[in-house]
């Protein structure tokens, strides 16, 4: 079985735990899902024979405390001790399919955006092909920052009593941060590169492609599926 379908699968037997197994177990699933550094399809594995632990252990009337300590931290830090790490080609495809799938929806909406005001008011269409590809970089690599932290944060808050004021206080800086950077960061790129005229309807067209070549690729060979 692969990743996708130890997933499904993982889905289906967690039906048939307690509630408080499945809490219980729901966290430790969490906590070593976020982390991003290990093999999917190995932790996938993982989770799936903790799980079977625990089904035969709860048949027998005994409680995932019982069975995995009071110390659940601990423990599934161990266990991710010893799972091989995600191999980088592989992560790096990953991210990079997530990050063009955004890419061209923010390329939809930006043209459709361009294209009313256009109508509006007399704004500029033109769209200069290195500044293009200097921004997407930049918004790229903040995107992969922000998706970073926030599994971190997660997989912290887990086991961890939190201060709900303080995490909505983070996470507004977080956000404000970071579409600042998007929105004021390529401003300081010069224009450089080929210029086309209605970058709106360019924009528009290359994001709609786009989509539409992921989707398809994501259906036939099931990337994030």
């Amino acid at each position: 079985m692969n990743a996708k379908e130890l997933i499904k699968l993982n889905n289906k037997k967690r039906k048939g735990l307690t509630k408080e197994n499945e809490e219980y177990y729901d966290k430790m699933l969490v906590y070593i899902r976020t982390n991003v550094s290990v093999s999917e399809q190995q932790a996938e594995e993982l989770l799936i024979e903790l799980l079977d632990h625990l089904i035969d252990a709860q048949a027998e009337g005994k409680g995932a405390a019982e069975i995995f300590g009071e110390n659940i931290k601990n423990y599934c830090d161990e266990m991710i001790k010893q799972l091989p790490k995600e191999p980088l080609k592989s992560t790096a495809f990953f991210i990079g399919f997530l990050l063009l799938q955004l890419a061209s929806l923010m390329a939809i909406v930006s043209g459709i955006g361009d294209i009313v005001v256009h109508y509006f008011k007399d704004s500029s269409q033109t769209v200069y092909v290195g500044t293009a590809l200097i921004t997407l970089g930049i918004v790229a690599v903040i995107i992969s920052l922000d998706v970073f932290l926030f599994l971190k944060w997660i997989q912290k808050s887990v086991y961890k009593i939190t201060n709900k004021i303080k995490d909505f206080f983070l996470l507004f800086v977080l956000i404000f941060v970071s579409l600042a950077g998007m929105v004021f960061l390529p401003k300081l790129i010069p224009p450089f590169g080929y210029a086309i005229e209605a970058g709106g309807f360019l924009y528009l067209t290359v994001g709609a492609a786009t989509l539409i070549v992921l989707k398809w690729l994501n259906s036939k060979y099931q990337i994030t599926k």
